[in-house]
């Protein structure tokens, strides 16, 4: 029987990462198709997408995605909370979609897994630690971080677990799923080579915040070694065009 891929993402612009991240879950999985809930013309900071959604499904499509399905702009431009559990709702409605992968700086997905029903369910331990760490003042983030480590009690495994960027997503996205009681299962694939903000690139993988950067700042000069050769042709499309936001 076929196996059906989730993945969530902005695409924003698809790159050789993100070739990479489908690719190795398609193969790992066993998947024959796959879907990807995509945001459109506006991202979860808020910004105006690179190019136009139709422009970024077009190229998810080009190099393997088999359906893009938008991310309401509610959900889309919202916390990361709501943009995950907005996101899994859509894919958990299918009734088609197996496995939900998703890139991480942590890649064991049980310390993952940890946290977020500790912060899905806040027992009542979780909650005082958490109040005690904002009385000091410190922001909710730090104060969240600070009392999730001192509730499970072992700092060494779950330090900055969450102040990274991609494992703070993949913990929403695991809350979602198990507040909505949903049937996928989980799949990480760990963040290498470069961070979610790196602004220099290694090798052919650059992160979609150093792709916008070096366009506001470069051009478009060292973008193809970056990006697959459909992606890159959509953009420069765009570009000629004038209807890309750097």
């Amino acid at each position: 029987m076929s196996k059906v891929l989730g993945i969530v993402a902005e695409y924003n612009p698809f790159h050789n990462g993100h070739l990479y991240h489908l690719e190795k879950t398609k193969e790992d999985t066993g998947s024959h198709y796959t879907v990807a809930i995509m945001s459109g013309n506006f991202t979860q900071r808020g910004s105006t997408s690179l190019i136009d959604k139709w422009s970024k499904a077009q190229a998810a499509i080009n190099s393997g995605v088999d359906l893009v399905i938008e991310l309401p702009v509610l959900y889309a431009t919202s916390s990361a909370e709501n943009f995950a559990e907005g996101a899994i709702k859509i894919l958990d409605s299918l009734g088609v979609v197996d496995y939900i992968s998703f890139g991480a700086e942590t890649p064991d997905i049980s310390i993952l897994d940890t946290c977020a029903d500790v912060l899905l369910h806040e027992p009542k331990q979780y909650k005082t630690l958490l109040s005690h760490e904002l009385s000091k003042g410190v922001s909710y983030p730090k104060a969240r971080e600070n009392a999730l480590m001192m509730y499970l009690n072992d700092i060494r495994r779950f330090a900055n677990v969450l102040s990274s960027p991609n494992n703070i997503l993949g913990i929403e996205y695991l809350k979602a799923m198990k507040k909505l009681n949903s049937t996928l299962t989980p799949y990480v694939v760990p963040r290498s080579e470069v961070g979610y903000h790196d602004l220099n690139y290694s090798k052919n993988i650059a992160s979609s915040s150093a792709i916008r950067n070096m366009i506001k700042n470069d051009g478009f000069n060292a973008l193809s070694n970056l990006m697959p050769t459909s992606s890159y042709s959509i953009l420069m499309k765009n570009a000629k065009a004038r209807t890309y936001r750097s």
